[in-house]
C-alpha cells in the first residue's frame, strides 16, 4: 500500500511538472532533519538512546504553486508529504499530503481557502503563526511549549480559512474544521465533531505578539454507555520583544484550556493512562505560562525557557486511585548553530518533572530528560 502511496506522490510531482503552462510558478521544498535522542524516564529508571528523525521540524516535500488570474487575484495550493528521514517511511499514517493539503483564492479582501491545514494558534503547516512567539519554535519532545499546552502540533481535515489583509502589523484568522482532526465526515452532520479557531497576530518594528482561540465540539460518545461530553476550549496568549533588532530576544506566554483529555501536546505516553467518570461531561481544565530568552552569538543562537502547567481531572474515574490535580515544570536550554540560512545545527538539553497524577503512574513515562543533537536542512 505504502508502495504505491509513494508512486502516486511521484506521479503527481511529475505532472505538475510536466504541465508548466497549467500551473504557473509551481516550486518544490522540504526539510530533512535526522539527530539522537537521548531519554532518561527517571520513574522507570530507563535509559534510552536512539536515532530519529523530526526533532526540530517534521521532514517533509511539499508543492506549492500560484496563478495570477487577473484583476488582483490569485489561486494557489500546497501539497506536502510527510516522511521519517532515518527510515524513508510515510508519516501521517501513510497519508501521501498529510502535512497539508489545500486550495486557496486571495485578493485584496484576503485570502480564504479549503482543505488540510494546521490551527493558525498551532506551530504546524503554512497557516501555524505560533512557533516564533518561543525560542524552540515548538520543536523538540518537551522544549518547546507542546510540554504544557495543547493544540501545538494539530492539524484539521475538512477546514474552510480566511485571512484578513494585514493592517498596521495585524492580521487576523478564522478557520473551521467540519470534523475536526478525523478525516471523514458522518452522514449525520451533529455526529461530527467540529473545529473552530481565531487568532490575531501582530508584528511591530520590535515586537510581535499573538492571540488564540479554540473551540472544539464533539460530536459522538466516547462510548457506547457514556454521555457526549461538553465541548472543549482553549486560549492562548504569547507575544516576543527584540529590542532594537539587538541580540537578545524576551519570550513570554500564558494558556488555558478545558475538558480535554490529555495534559499537553508532547505527554502522549501518560495520558492514555487517566480515566474519567464516563457517565458525566468533564474532563481536564488547566492552565500554563512561559518564559525564555534567545540570544545571537555570531552564527549561534543560545535558547532557555522555563514552562508551568497547572490542572485538574474534573471526573475522575470511580474508584481512580490517581491524584486528580497535576502539575508540570519544564525547564530546557540549547543551541541553534546555523552555518547557512538553510542548514542548522542543534543541541537540545529539557528536564521536565510532574506531580499529582503524574507522581500517580506506574511509572510515569513522562517525568524525564532528554537530550537532542541533530541537523535540520532546509530545501
Amino acid at each position: 500500500m505504502k508502495k504505491h502511496m509513494l508512486c502516486a506522490a511521484a506521479a503527481a510531482c511529475a505532472a505538475a511538472f510536466a504541465v508548466p503552462a497549467q500551473a504557473a510558478d509551481v516550486s518544490v521544498y522540504g526539510v530533512i532533519d535526522t539527530g539522537f535522542t537521548y531519554s532518561h524516564i527517571s520513574d522507570a529508571g530507563e535509559d534510552k538512546l536512539e536515532m530519529n528523525s523530526g526533532n526540530y521540524a517534521g521532514p517533509r516535500v511539499g508543492l506549492k504553486g500560484q496563478e495570477d488570474l487577473g484583476n488582483g487575484l490569485k489561486v494557489g495550493f500546497i501539497l506536502e508529504s510527510g516522511f521519517s528521514s532515518d527510515t524513508g517511511t510515510l508519516g501521517q499514517n501513510g497519508g501521501i499530503f498529510g502535512r497539508e493539503a489545500q486550495l486557496n483564492v486571495s485578493g485584496s479582501f484576503g485570502t480564504i481557502g479549503m482543505g488540510r491545514v494546521g490551527a493558525f494558534s498551532s506551530g504546524s503547516s503554512s497557516l501555524g503563526w505560533y512557533w516564533d512567539m518561543e525560542p524552540f519554535e515548538t520543536g523538540y519532545t518537551d522544549a518547546g511549549v507542546q510540554a504544557t499546552q495543547v493544540n501545538v502540533w494539530r492539524l484539521n481535515s475538512n477546514t474552510i480559512y480566511y485571512v484578513s489583509p494585514t493592517i498596521a502589523g495585524a492580521k487576523l484568522g478564522l478557520q473551521y474544521s467540519f470534523t475536526g482532526t478525523k478525516d471523514k465526515e458522518s452522514p449525520e452532520f451533529s455526529d461530527n465533531d467540529g473545529f473552530f479557531n481565531a487568532a490575531l497576530r501582530w508584528d511591530g518594528a520590535d515586537a510581535r505578539a499573538l492571540f488564540g482561540f479554540e473551540y472544539e465540539r464533539f460530536g459522538t460518545k466516547e462510548s457506547e454507555d457514556a454521555v457526549r461530553r461538553d465541548n472543549a476550549v482553549n486560549f492562548k496568549l504569547a507575544g516576543a520583544y527584540n529590542p532594537g533588532k539587538g541580540p537578545f530576544t524576551a519570550y513570554l506566554g500564558v494558556s488555558y484550556y478545558k475538558n480535554y483529555n490529555k495534559f499537553s501536546d508532547s505527554t502522549w505516553d501518560d495520558d492514555g493512562s487517566v480515566g474519567y467518570d464516563m457517565s458525566k461531561r468533564r474532563r481536564l481544565e488547566g492552565w500554563s505560562a512561559f518564559v525564555g530568552g534567545k540570544y545571537t552569538v555570531g552564527r549561534a543562537d543560545l535558547l532557555a525557557s522555563v514552562q508551568y502547567l497547572d490542572g485538574e481531572n474534573k471526573n475522575p474515574e470511580v474508584g481512580s486511585a490517581l491524584d486528580a490535580d497535576y502539575s508540570r515544570i519544564v525547564g530546557a536550554v540549547g543551541c541553534h548553530y546555523h552555518f547557512s540560512n538553510r542548514t542548522m545545527l542543534y543541541g537540545i538539553l529539557s528536564y521536565a518533572d510532574g506531580s499529582g497524577t503524574f507522581d500517580d503512574f506506574d511509572p510515569a513515562n513522562t517525568n524525564r530528560t532528554v537530550a537532542h543533537l541533530g541537523m535540520t536542512h532546509f530545501f
